[in-house]
């Protein structure tokens, strides 16, 4: 109990750490596609016209499918790279794990702040693509955009926030238990590659941690269990032996 009751503490001293880094700034990678798709509604965006298709569907699910298939993968990969690189660079960790915290508390804490960035992306891909159309309706009004569906945006986003749970746990995982930010990286791009393979395995694919997102946004006819619900149940697991394995971590 003692332990759970430090946890909000350790929330917000984390949340202190990310002021001015670059696993912050990170967060705003998502107007990168934003910023595509706006210029695609201007340029192009007489095509989606002549073809009679509802334009806010179609760059919503360009937008999330692009955000799902490329960056997320690598997002999570870089986010927690840099999370821990927080206390690699400098060796904080001789101070940090000798504070009157208990150890668990501090690897959950750093899960949930990767998890955190997570959702900031997803909230930053939102507003910007609601600015996004706003300014379509100046520049293209041919497209005669009304106001953006939030719908379209914000429920798979959430399901694939779920589904992203099970990479983020083996990622931070991985990311804390090993100094080299090259490691770290190294290992988040090899699991990406394989995601990519795995998308298209119906045996393999729903149960993939790093194609669960993907699986989640087109699922497979009678698939075994929801990827959802399969990323929430392991990733419970890799941190219950991650959190075991880093109270075991020596000082040094």
């Amino acid at each position: 109990m003692n332990g759970l009751r430090m946890v909000p503490r350790v929330l917000v001293t984390e949340a202190l750490k990310l002021k001015r880094t670059t696993a912050l700034r990170c967060a705003l990678l998502p107007l990168a596609i934003v910023f595509l798709y706006f210029l695609i509604g201007v340029l192009s965006g007489q095509a989606l016209v002549r073809q009679g298709q509802d334009i806010w569907t179609s760059l919503t699910k360009n937008t999330v499918s692009l955000w799902t298939v490329l960056m997320l993968p690598l997002f999570i990969t870089l986010e927690t790279s840099l999370l821990a690189g927080l206390e690699h660079t400098d060796r904080n960790w001789k101070f940090l794990l000798t504070l009157p915290v208990p150890k668990w508390v501090i690897y959950l804490a750093k899960f949930v702040i990767a998890m955190g960035l997570v959702c900031v992306a997803h909230l930053v891909l939102i507003a910007g693509t609601m600015v996004s159309g706003m300014l379509l309706r100046q520049f293209a009004p041919a497209l005669k955009l009304t106001a953006l569906p939030i719908g379209l945006l914000v429920w798979p986003l959430a399901k694939i926030s779920v589904a992203a749970l099970l990479a983020v746990a083996i990622q931070h995982w991985v990311s804390l238990r090993w100094q080299s930010f090259t490691t770290a990286m190294a290992f988040g791009v090899c699991a990406m590659v394989i995601g990519f393979l795995a998308a298209n395995s119906v045996e393999w694919g729903p149960w993939y941690p790093w194609s669960l997102t993907l699986h989640t946004l087109t699922p497979q006819p009678g698939a075994v269990i929801s990827p959802m619900v399969f990323s929430v149940l392991a990733a419970c697991v890799v941190m219950v032996l991650g959190a075991w394995q880093f109270t075991r971590r020596e000082i040094g």
